[in-house]
C-alpha cells in the first residue's frame, strides 16, 4: 500500500494530492502539522530523512520531493507525455515552478499567513521576481492552452499548486488574462478540488 505524508496547508502536498485523487491511486494519508514542527519529529525523521512534507512510500520505497513525487506516481498515466523531449518539457515547466513559483510565491504568502514580518526591501524583491516568473506563464500560456503539448499533465499540476495562491502572497492576478483562462480550464478538469 502507498503511503502518502501530508500537509493541507501546503502547496507541495496538494499537487500530491491533487495526482493521487484525479489518477485514483489507492493510498493511507498520514496527515502531520508543518506549522506545529510534527516534521521534525525523530519518529518521522525515522521515515523521512529530509524531514519535510510531500513523502511518500511505496512498497518499502521512499521518496521526497513533490515533483519527484508526481512524475514516479504519473508514469504511464495519461498525465505524463511518453515523448523523451515532451517529458523534457514538462521537467523543465517543473523546474521553473520550484526554482520560481514555490520560492516568490510560496514563502511571502507563508510568511502573510503566519504573519512573519520581513524588511521592506525583501518583500519588495520577492513580489518583483514573482511578477516576471507569473509573465513567463502567460507568455506562454497566449499561445498554448496547457504546458505541455495539447493536454493537461503533471507540468499543470506542478504550476498551478503556488500560481493560483499568487493573491495570497500579493499579486493581483487579473492582470494576467491568459493565466486567469488557463487557472478555469485547470479547475474544469475531472476530479479537480480546491486546497483545504
Amino acid at each position: 500500500m502507498l503511503t502518502f505524508y501530508d500537509a493541507p496547508v501546503s502547496g507541495n502536498t496538494y499537487k500530491v494530492r491533487l495526482l493521487l485523487g484525479q489518477l485514483k491511486l489507492p493510498h493511507e494519508t498520514v496527515t502531520l502539522d508543518i506549522l506545529g514542527r510534527k516534521v521534525q519529529t525523530p519518529e518521522y525523521r525515522k521515515v523521512n530523512p529530509f524531514g519535510r512534507v510531500p513523502f511518500i512510500l511505496d512498497d518499502g520505497f521512499g521518496l521526497a520531493e513533490s515533483n519527484a513525487i508526481l512524475l514516479y506516481l504519473a508514469r504511464g498515466s495519461r498525465l505524463l507525455p511518453a515523448g523523451v523531449r515532451e517529458q523534457a518539457l514538462v521537467q523543465q515547466w517543473m523546474f521553473f515552478e520550484q526554482n520560481q513559483l514555490e520560492m516568490w510565491i510560496g514563502s511571502p504568502r507563508f510568511w502573510r499567513r503566519l504573519d512573519i514580518e520581513k524588511p521592506a526591501a525583501l518583500v519588495e524583491h520577492y513580489t518583483a521576481r514573482a511578477a516576471v516568473s507569473l509573465k513567463v506563464l502567460e507568455d506562454h500560456l497566449s499561445q498554448h492552452d496547457w504546458f505541455v503539448g495539447d493536454a493537461y499533465s503533471v507540468a499543470d499540476i506542478a504550476i498551478f499548486a503556488y500560481t493560483h495562491l499568487a493573491p495570497q502572497a500579493g499579486h493581483d492576478l487579473t492582470q494576467f488574462p491568459k493565466l486567469g483562462a488557463w487557472l478555469q480550464r485547470f479547475r474544469q478538469q475531472p476530479g479537480w478540488f480546491p486546497l483545504e
